[in-house]
């Protein structure tokens, strides 16, 4: 779902652009968060209501919000600080999911999410989906032993798609579901996009996977 662009939001990233991460060189991320934690990534954080709600419920946890378009940055910026002005668990990264390699160490993250990313349903576009396997070979590296990547998608077809591109990378489904809401222990921890509740509202079956590294 593509946002309008908002005139506002490139002065107040300027203004805010201490919680942005330097697209331009590798992040050092105890420079960036001060300390330790593990480190926790979103690509494609839309809105910014997923990754604000986990940065604020899990203060001990670090999180990154990467989305490409600096408009859609900018809106979950403002979010974010309208929620909290401090922001110590979380920055922003306005770059493409091609670029994390070059922005990251192997081994960085505890877990990766893509949550409702583009479809690009033209099968001549198959190659810039999220979920395409030269994407699962990045995110594997970027994950710790044993990391964790977690996929949320109301389009049935990206899900199948993904699927069989799994099968072509090492990786190990820990879980499977055509209908997340039916789900009730998952739901129990489930932090749901704007996204999600719209297309949930609305009858759309949500599909999840949850995958592990594995070595």
């Amino acid at each position: 779902m593509r946002l309008r662009n908002k005139n506002w939001t490139k002065d107040f990233i300027k203004e805010n652009e201490k919680h942005l991460l330097n697209k331009e060189e590798k992040v050092n991320l105890f420079k960036c968060f001060k300390n330790e934690n593990n480190c926790f990534l979103e690509i494609g954080c839309g809105k910014g209501q997923f990754i604000i709600d986990n940065a604020t419920k899990n203060l001990n946890n670090n999180y990154i919000a990467m989305e490409k378009e600096s408009t859609v940055i900018g809106v979950a910026l403002k979010k974010a600080l309208e929620r909290n002005k401090e922001l110590h668990n979380l920055k922003f990264l306005n770059t493409y999911a091609e670029k994390l390699k070059d922005l990251f160490n192997k081994k960085t993250f505890e877990k990766i999410f893509l949550n409702f990313s583009d479809p690009w349903p033209k099968s001549k576009h198959y190659k810039k989906r999220l979920t395409y396997k030269s994407f699962l070979n990045i995110y594997y590296e970027l994950l710790k032993d044993n990391g964790r990547l977690e996929i949320k998608t109301d389009n049935d077809k990206l899900y199948l798609f993904t699927l069989e591109q799994i099968d072509l990378n090492m990786w190990k489904i820990i879980y499977n579901t055509t209908d997340l809401y039916k789900d009730l222990k998952e739901l129990e921890t489930n932090i749901p996009t704007e996204y999600e509740q719209k297309f949930h509202s609305l009858g759309k079956n949500i599909n999840k996977i949850i995958l592990k590294k594995i070595s």
